[in-house]
């Protein structure tokens, strides 16, 4: 029975990292203490020179995961498609980063490139002996709002099927298949201006039952809620219009595709863990965790699973060290569980 793979993505340790509060190599020492046996680095996060680092720096990051024992996972790229003033990025010109980005990731030793929805499939298609030529993993991030039946990811499907090259595949982030707005989504809000004990009751129904969004606002009122209260629901916990969500995440209540998870699964040699909140009795409210977990050890699934910690966005006063560690205490012990 082979034993779940861990990843740390150092993004989650980015609001540290960027306010001077830890150094790179910090993030490399803590990712090991903390049970990863692999890391993911975002490139323009944490890489100087982006998206052209220096033969020293590569050399640097060599020899940081050589001293703390950590196997190079993912390089993750972007499509930059609004850095020309006028134009967005050709196709020509996203193949072309696409490539840049494939050969650095070479050189660092990281086997998977995850890159994001502007490189389409039919661009990912043309990409393919590239990657085939750099024995690469070129991997397209699904993230909410993408499910697995958005019809751009079944067109992404499509493709990985007709090839079966596993030099081609998906990187599936939780944030697709959470269930309610994250647990702690209130905690930067100052005590009195919403009433945050009714407002986490709301949070918990929606996120666990099929009430209907108007019959909890109406719940509002009723238990001596105002406005207000409604107004930060409305923003804060009901689920956004999915359709027009470019660059927000709905959340799927009761419902987060399973059966579309267990089959993009072959697809996927690395997958984003994301959560918001860990409890410290190994539960993370709003990802179903222990059923995702199941998948994944029933297909058999042999890839690496990062932590992929964004609750300083709502939290910044919890230790994203300490997070990250329930984090992977959890997934072993719903792996063993399963």
């Amino acid at each position: 029975m082979n034993r779940l793979k861990h990843s740390i993505t150092l993004y989650g340790f980015g609001n540290r990292y960027v306010r001077g509060l830890c150094t790179f190599e910090d993030t490399m020492e803590k990712a090991k203490k903390m049970g990863g046996d692999g890391i993911e680095i975002v490139a323009p996060q944490m890489v100087p020179g982006h998206p052209n680092p220096s033969d020293e720096w590569i050399d640097y990051f060599k020899d940081c995961c050589q001293k703390y024992e950590l196997t190079p996972v993912c390089y993750s790229i972007y499509i930059d498609n609004g850095k020309h003033k006028g134009h967005y990025l050709s196709e020509a010109e996203r193949m072309a980063d696409t490539i840049s980005g494939m050969e650095i990731a070479k050189r660092t030793g990281c086997s998977i490139v995850r890159s994001q929805d502007p490189l389409l499939p039919s661009t990912m298609e043309k990409l393919l002996p590239y990657a085939q030529e750099l024995d690469v993993h070129l991997a397209i991030e699904m993230h909410g709002p993408y499910t697995p039946s958005t019809p751009i990811f079944q067109e992404y499907a499509e493709l990985f099927e007709k090839k079966n090259d596993p030099h081609l595949g998906v990187v599936m982030d939780f944030s697709s298949f959470s269930s309610g707005a994250p647990s702690n989504c209130l905690k930067k809000f100052p005590d009195d201006l919403c009433n945050k004990e009714l407002l986490y009751k709301i949070n918990r129904l929606y996120a666990t039952t099929e009430i209907p969004e108007k019959d909890l606002i109406d719940m509002i009122y009723a238990e001596g809620g105002d406005d207000a209260d409604v107004h930060v629901a409305k923003r804060r916990i009901f689920s956004i219009d999915a359709s027009t969500a470019r660059m927000g995440t709905p959340y799927w209540r009761t419902k987060p595709d399973y059966e579309g998870f267990r089959s993009l699964l072959k697809y996927s040699k690395y997958m984003h863990g994301k959560f918001y909140h860990m409890e410290d009795d190994l539960t993370c409210p709003g990802m179903d965790y222990p059923n995702f977990l199941r998948i994944m050890k029933e297909e058999n699934y042999t890839g690496f699973i990062a932590s992929e910690y964004e609750g300083d966005r709502y939290d910044n006063t919890v230790s994203d060290e300490d997070q990250i560690r329930l984090h992977i205490q959890m997934l072993d012990k719903l792996w063993d569980e399963a």
